[in-house]
């Protein structure tokens, strides 16, 4: 689960059209959430407020062994009015899943809306401090748009335990639809590092055809980072692939990655798919061509619904009248059987059923009367009822056969706040017996 500053952070993103989803670190952020989701330590409360649209404070507390917390505070220059607090804000903002990517769209007219809108998008900064008790640590963040796709991004912590008391990262990021570059200087050991990642594939045409291809709106990533540490002279180097796209069938998103470290000989690739509006399913395989060692990781996750979505009563006879078209399984909500998939297989190609997906045109236009409907049709829809539905809460589950850990969260909204509470459960080396290695709740609150 984000804290609010990190919510906020992503917010100031979103207002700014910074695309996070372009950072070379982020690439494997899907698999991550599945399989790598952090457990609570002990008890903790996070309590946030936004005083204004362009300050926000946070106090946290908790009893990890001792007592402590921390006081933070943030700055935007760029009024952040479309924030929420815990009451309001969408699970699926508050909580890192999957994440969908997809492509850029590119016309001739972009240009001249994103010259308009970057004189509303740079020039802004964000200025983020956080101070832990008891001790003298204190944390920092500085980000800064120099231009509509550049922006300066500092990082410091000063803390009496670390090397040098304290390092600083200072990333200087040049984002654009099409690619990624970043240079990096970290403090700590003199790194310097460079990322590059580039992006293939567009939108196919909105003309409709009579035969569609299985897969559409297919999104190719390839990146690459370059790192050598002046003090201890070494090298680092990997590369990683990504591809995203939609099944044209049921609407579905999948993300596979491959990320390879040729110094380490460490490979690992990922497959995730949104196998319902409500479930995701992660798989990872890890190899090391050195050792041969390997390792297979698992991971699930499953929304509940506070309030089931309608479907409106047009809507729903045309499903009822159909039912016997339809490949899927039907949803059953409120008593009815309905079907949100509007596709027939047909010869190795799908076919849309146009009595089931009602046409963009006009209705009073003959010249549209016989128009087939949207190419899109299936995988905006699909995208606008997770977007639109109302979630109380998930459930993450996830495994691996050579940790042989088992991971369980769950995160979900009680009254006003939003509550993690996880368990990590292990087996005992010697007897196996099962025992719990980590437990631990969390509150979160914010208006």
């Amino acid at each position: 689960m984000y804290t609010y500053m990190e919510y906020l952070q992503k917010c100031f993103y979103k207002s700014t059209n910074w695309n996070e989803d372009n950072i070379f670190s982020n690439i494997n952020a899907t698999s991550q959430a599945l399989l790598e989701f952090p457990i609570p330590k002990g008890v903790k409360l996070d309590s946030s407020s936004k005083t204004t649209e362009h300050l926000a404070s946070s106090f946290t507390l908790s009893n990890y062994y001792s007592i402590n917390g921390s006081v933070a505070y943030l700055y935007s220059s760029k009024p952040l009015v479309n924030t929420m607090g815990t009451k309001e804000v969408s699970l699926q903002d508050a909580i890192a899943g999957f994440k969908t990517i997809e492509p850029n769209i590119t016309n001739k007219g972009s240009s001249n809306q994103g010259t308009h809108s970057s004189k509303d998008t740079h020039n802004h900064s964000l200025l983020y401090g956080r101070m832990y008790f008891p001790g003298l640590a204190l944390e920092a963040m500085i980000i800064k748009k120099i231009t509509q796709h550049t922006q300066l991004l500092i990082k410091c912590i000063n803390n009496p335990h670390v090397n040098s008391n304290g390092t600083m990262i200072v990333y200087l990021q040049n984002n654009t639809p099409q690619f990624l570059r970043e240079l990096i200087y970290s403090t700590n050991e003199a790194l310097i590092g460079f990322r590059c990642l580039y992006n293939f594939g567009d939108r196919q045409s909105s003309n409709m055809h009579t035969l569609m291809p299985k897969f559409d709106n297919s999104v190719f990533s390839l990146g690459t980072e370059l790192w050598y540490a002046a003090r201890t002279m070494s090298p680092g180097l990997s590369t990683a692939f990504r591809y995203s796209t939609r099944s044209t069938s049921t609407g579905k998103p999948l993300t596979m990655t491959l990320a390879v470290n040729p110094i380490l000989g460490h490979i690992s690739s990922t497959y995730t798919v949104k196998t319902s509006v409500s479930s995701t399913f992660c798989s990872r395989y890890d190899f090391n061509f050195f050792s041969y060692a390997s390792n297979l990781s698992l991971g699930f996750e499953l929304y509940n619904y506070s309030n089931l979505p309608e479907l409106s009563e047009t809507t729903e006879k045309r499903l009822t009248n159909n039912t016997t078209t339809s490949i899927n399984p039907p949803i059953i909500r409120k008593g009815r059987n309905n079907f949100i998939n509007p596709i027939q297989n047909s010869d190795n190609y799908y076919h849309i059923n146009p009595t089931l997906i009602p046409s963009k045109v006009e209705k009073n236009s003959d010249r549209h009367s016989n128009a087939e409907p949207s190419r899109e049709s299936v995988t905006t829809s699909f995208q606008k009822i997770v977007n639109q539905s109302d979630f109380s809460s998930v459930t993450k589950l996830a495994t691996s056969t050579n940790d042989k850990l088992l991971r369980l969260l769950w995160e979900g909204r009680v009254k006003d706040f939003l509550v993690s509470t996880g368990v990590r459960v292990s087996l005992n080396p010697v007897n196996y017996a099962p025992e719990i290695s980590k437990f631990g709740i969390s509150f979160s609150y914010a208006c």
